[in-house]
């Protein structure tokens, strides 16, 4: 199970929104209030008085994504901006220009960077592709989709559930 919500959010506070968010999903989810977060050495937060949750959160300039999972899960947003050549050399391979827009790669690669608790350092070495509209993933065994979000650009990725086509839009939390 994979359930993915969003909500906008206002100026500076994407954070803060984002744990807003993650706090209501678990609590409609799991009917109790959400428990203490930890993070690992490379800063992935995890739930470790309850380590069969996973999840994920990420915000962009005007959205705030959640990803909460019975199986490890990695979620990215981002609100449509320009991408410099010089960024698209670094994590692109020409191979992966042919077959994904700049953003879409960038939030699959960070989805996925989430997922295995790595670091931006991967982002030049991890290669995506594609297979009849799949994407396949750098280790083939985790799933990864790209959705369109009020015109933003996310991914989430996982490494045991199917992930939904769908990803629920709430109001602007209060």
């Amino acid at each position: 199970m994979v359930k993915l919500i969003c909500t906008t959010h206002a100026e500076k506070n994407g954070s803060a929104t984002a744990y807003s968010l993650l706090a209501k999903t678990y609590g409609s989810l799991y009917g109790s209030p959400m428990p203490e977060i930890s993070k690992t050495p490379n800063g992935k937060p995890f739930f470790p008085d309850r380590p069969d949750i996973h999840f994920s959160l990420s915000h962009s300039a005007t959205h705030v994504l959640c990803a909460v999972s019975s199986s490890p899960v990695g979620a990215d947003i981002e609100t449509p901006r320009h991408i410099s050549e010089r960024t698209l050399r670094y994590f692109y391979s020409p191979e992966e220009a042919e077959l994904f827009a700049p953003l879409d790669l960038w939030v699959l690669k960070e989805s996925y960077i989430k997922l295995i608790g790595g670091t931006l350092a991967m982002v030049k070495t991890l290669r995506f592709s594609r297979c009849n509209d799949i994407i396949i993933t750098p280790d083939r065994f985790s799933v990864s989709m790209l959705y369109n979000i009020d015109g933003c650009h996310a991914a989430v990725s996982s490494s045991g559930d199917s992930l939904p086509t769908s990803i629920e839009l709430l109001s602007p939390l209060s």
